[in-house]
């Protein structure tokens, strides 16, 4: 019996690249990273540079925001092959619900990449899911026009972009940029 029934659509999770969250060893995401570039494979590896005060000296250095994880953008079929041939990837995460290998949306991974790569502010990842809030477009600055949602942390308005089963990403913004979506044009 066929997986998918005659007549029947299938999926883009079959049928189209999609962003999937990799695992990898300890201390081996660059290496990681490397490999999937040698495949031609589209990867995402979040860093973001902070400052770090010494005693006697203050330095700006590079650090991961999800260690021993890697974003990969590939073909659901392409992943074995991934695993096979890049040994510090030690397997996918799953979605728990569908048994499925976990997914991010396209546009949730563009505006995350956009706040790592132009936003100075300190990103903060939270493992736990938020709840959905209000639907915002930020009007202003490098994340201007896209949506998010909006979440209240202890008396800080931020926004904050779904990561699937990662949970969220969110960046204090100030309210004067963002504006509210009416739920009712969705």
């Amino acid at each position: 019996m066929p997986l998918f029934p005659v007549g029947t659509e299938i999926p883009d999770f079959y049928t189209r690249p999609q962003w999937f969250i990799g695992r990898v060893k300890y201390c081996h995401e660059h290496k990681a990273a490397g490999k999937l570039k040698e495949m031609d494979v589209e990867y995402f590896l979040p860093e973001q540079t902070v400052s770090r005060k010494w005693s006697d000296r203050v330095k700006k250095m590079k650090v991961l925001l999800l260690p021993r994880y890697i974003f990969i953008r590939c073909m659901n079929s392409k992943r074995v092959e991934i695993l096979q041939n890049i040994s510090s990837i030690t397997n996918f995460m799953t979605d728990h619900e569908t048994h499925l290998a976990a997914v991010i949306r396209d546009k949730d991974l563009e505006t995350f990449r956009l706040m790592v790569d132009y936003e100075d502010r300190p990103i903060t990842i939270d493992s736990v899911k938020f709840s959905p809030g209000d639907r915002v477009r930020v009007i202003c600055g490098p994340l201007m026009e896209h949506e998010c949602e909006l979440v209240e942390v202890s008396s800080k308005k931020c926004i904050a972009v779904g990561l699937g089963i990662l949970g969220s990403a969110r960046i204090e913004l100030p309210l004067s940029y963002i504006q509210s979506i009416d739920n009712t044009t969705e």
